[in-house]
This record gives C-alpha cells, structure tokens and sequence, in this order.
C-alpha cells in the first residue's frame, strides 16, 4: 500500500474547478488499495466545500500546514494551539495587515480587503473572539505584492520564530505553532498508518510545500513551481494525474 499526500490549491484544486484526469486518477489510486489525502494550509471546510462535486473520499487531512491532522472520519490525530495573544502581537508587527484567523474550523476575517470569503464571518477586532487560543492564522497580500509577502515572512520568522512557524503560499503566509508543518504532518500520518517511508508520496507547487518535499524520499513538483520549488523535487511532471501515474507504474 502507498500514500499519496497532495497539496491542493494549484496541484488538485485550481480557481474554480478540479481537472477531470486528476480526479479519475484519484479514484483509481484509491481502487487500487493506495491511501490519497490532502497537505494543505487550509482548513476542513476550506477542503470539503469544493471537493464536495467530485465524490473524492479523503483518507487523511493534514491541515492548516500541520496544525490539524484529522483520519478520513475527521477524528483528530493531532491538533496544536496558539494564543490569541500571539497573534495580537504578530498581528500589529506586520501594521495589521489583512489577516484570516482559524478555530473549530470556523474562519474569522480581520481588516478584510477583498470580496470573496462568503462563507466566512468578518470581524473589526479582536475582542468579537471569545476564545484564548486558535489553531492557525495567515496573512493576506494582493496579487501582485508577492514580494511584500516574502519579505513580512522572512521579519516575522526573524522575530517571532522561537515561536511560531511561518509558510510564504504566493501572496499569503500561512502560521501555525512552532514544531508544525507540511513535513512533520506527514510524519505523523506516516506513524498513523505504519507504513515504511519508502512507501510514501508527496506533491506540491509552493514554497510552503518544502517540508513536505523534503520530508519524504519520493516528492513530485510542477513544472509551473517556481524553480525553487521545484529543486525540492526529485520528479517533476505536468500535472496531479501524472503523478499518480508515476506511482503505479
């Protein structure tokens, strides 16, 4: 038996709309008696919602870039917390830039600049939360400020890294406690299922995938990552189908 960790927004999910190959894929790995599960900085529902057209049954979660780690029943395996306090900080460290804030898979949006977060609740500060601690939080740049974004995650990693943990994903960056990424979540599944690391696969298109990429012997990439990405990898190939077509044969 092998286990496929994926990435999903720009390797399984893209905009509005999975790839039809892909998902067919997918299904068959599955058929074949292999384990598929999701490596993402977002949260449950982030992944359900969309996924939910495409009758894929997800076998592990590993969430909010390691924070959350769920089976295919959504039954915690490990879940980490950090402090509202924390977040306060970092939060008025990066001059309150936009930001979500996640807990109990309910996603809160604080000084919100953009439209498209409909199935989420906005809020104008931090004492609308009831709660001490969450389990993840990110911060949001436009489109065309990537380089803002890279250079926030290097300053907060800078000061804050004793901390927290903090992912550049395109214009975001995703945080998540100290001690958790993409790369420990997969070792933690991999002790889940008792399986050999020989028999593990992981796919990702950003710089938040590295530990993942580098966690595991057997890492794919896209040849649209950017090159840093994709010298993480040991193969590189066009698209999700392709790598599990890679994996089987």
């Amino acid at each position: 038996m092998k286990l496929l960790a994926s990435d999903f927004d720009n390797t399984l999910w893209f905009e509005d709309h999975m790839k039809d190959e892909d998902v067919k894929a997918i299904h068959e790995f599955q058929k074949h008696g292999h384990l598929f599960g999701i490596c993402s900085g977002r949260s449950l529902s982030g992944i359900l919602r969309p996924s939910k057209p495409y009758d894929i049954q997800y076998d592990f979660f590993i969430l909010l870039s390691g924070g959350l780690i769920l089976n295919k029943d959504y039954e915690p395996i490990f879940e980490s917390q950090i402090p509202i306090s924390l977040v306060k900080d970092i939060y008025e460290f990066t001059g309150k830039q936009n930001m979500s804030i996640v807990h109990n898979d309910v996603t809160y949006h604080l000084n919100t600049k953009f439209q498209d977060h409909i199935f989420d609740h906005e809020i104008h500060s931090f004492n609308e939360l009831p709660f001490t601690h969450i389990q993840a939080f990110s911060f949001h740049y436009q489109d065309h400020e990537l380089d803002l974004a890279q250079k926030m995650t290097h300053l907060i990693i800078d000061k804050y890294g004793h901390q927290i943990e903090a992912f550049q994903n395109n214009q975001h960056i995703d945080l998540a406690m100290k001690g958790c990424s993409k790369g420990k979540g997969i070792q933690i599944i991999e002790k889940y299922f008792h399986l050999s690391h020989d028999h593990i696969y992981g796919i990702g298109d950003n710089y938040n995938d590295l530990p993942m990429l580098d966690a595991i012997q057997h890492s794919y990439s896209f040849d649209y990552a950017p090159l840093p990405v994709q010298k993480h990898a040991k193969t590189i190939v066009s698209q999700l189908s392709k790598c599990i077509l890679d994996i089987e044969k």
